[in-house]
């Protein structure tokens, strides 16, 4: 009897403490919106005052730079030291020490890197085939994400720096090297899962969405095995620069977006062979990756299937579904996980913010 009401007040106690961790991430993610929609508002009146001479391509690729670099090498500093601050105490995670050499050999680590990009692009076609579905059973035409820069030479200077250089390292650290290592202990696969879904809904756009979420559970396993941040942020490198140069090279025919290109496939052949060459061949490398991806993963499955265990203190006295909901249902990370999901949806039905 004495062991059992040990057991519940344990378990509690465990409990309150997952809920204290996941109200610290949902104030971090709260922070982060708070310099990104600050630097939106702001940014593009102060850039106008200060160059006002300027046309406005130019100016919008300016406030564009200015603001990744608010967001990102700025903003997400500011953000790391304000989690030290509040975990002081409690908890003393250095952000440096995710840098530490890969605890895997150098040949598992690349099979996974090359099965982490794989997953990556497989949920991406499947969300892509899934938007078709729900437009053609509902009739609604989604706004997707347009995300092609001003076709001027700072347009595309900002977007090769903002997604290749920024994003994997600040992102990585961010979602892998603060969010994920906060909770991490209480359940290694249901805070991977949180994780990545995390990382997906924090995009606010449904196209980014489940490419996001499994890359970020699969960028968790990569950190939880590795004990290193470095093979993510590879992971996150390579995908985003295949995003980008797509981006560019979309710029680059006058288009806004990707979805643009079947519907003048064949005007724009003859306009811009060399480009359109370029996203055909990119667009077959990634089915040829997809297949080798298939192929391998169930190898790894059947044949390797050590690979999945994981390792490392772990909190007992919960389960991992109880871990998730305990995450999930803290007050904060509610309100943090709706006010983004509403962004999402708000923005996929045409919003502007």
């Amino acid at each position: 009897m004495e062991n059992e009401i040990h057991d519940i007040i344990d378990t509690k106690s465990i409990k309150k403490e997952l809920r204290r961790d996941a109200n610290v991430n949902a104030v971090l993610l709260f922070i982060f919106w708070l310099i990104y929609y600050a630097a939106s508002l702001f940014l593009p009146v102060a850039v106008k005052l200060i160059a006002p001479e300027m046309d406005e391509s130019n100016l919008s690729s300016l406030a564009t730079l200015i603001f990744y670099i608010i967001l990102y090498p700025i903003g997400f500093p500011v953000i790391f030291i304000i989690f030290r601050k509040i975990s002081k105490g409690y908890k003393d995670q250095k952000i440096i020490s995710c840098f530490r050499k890969p605890q895997m050999p150098a040949g598992w680590v690349a099979k996974w890197i090359f099965l982490t990009i794989g997953a990556t692009y497989a949920a991406a076609y499947i969300s892509s085939f899934l938007e078709m579905i729900f437009e053609f059973i509902t009739g609604t035409d989604l706004n997707g994400l347009t995300g092609a820069p001003e076709s001027n030479k700072l347009g595309m200077i900002t977007t090769l720096i903002s997604a290749p250089l920024f994003a994997p390292i600040f992102e990585e650290l961010f979602f892998r090297g603060v969010l994920y290592r906060n909770v991490q202990n209480y359940g290694k696969w249901s805070m991977m899962i949180i994780g990545g879904l995390t990382f997906g809904i924090w995009h606010a756009n449904y196209p980014q969405f489940l490419f996001a979420a499994v890359m970020g559970v699969f960028s968790c396993f990569l950190f939880e095995k590795t004990k290193s941040i470095i093979p993510s942020m590879i992971v996150h490198f390579i995908v985003n620069c295949i995003g980008a140069t797509m981006l560019v090279l979309v710029s680059k025919l006058g288009l806004s977006d990707t979805s643009e290109i079947a519907d003048m496939s064949s005007s724009l052949l003859f306009e811009h062979p060399f480009i359109m060459l370029a996203i055909m061949l990119a667009g077959l490398t990634i089915m040829a990756v997809l297949l080798l991806w298939f192929i391998l993963m169930i190898i790894e499955i059947t044949c390797h299937s050590d690979s999945f265990r994981i390792s490392g203190r772990e909190t007992t006295g919960i389960s991992g579904i109880s871990a998730f909901f305990t995450y999930m249902t803290a007050p904060l990370m509610i309100i943090a996980m709706l006010g983004m999901l509403g962004l999402t949806v708000f923005r996929a039905l045409g919003g502007q913010i």
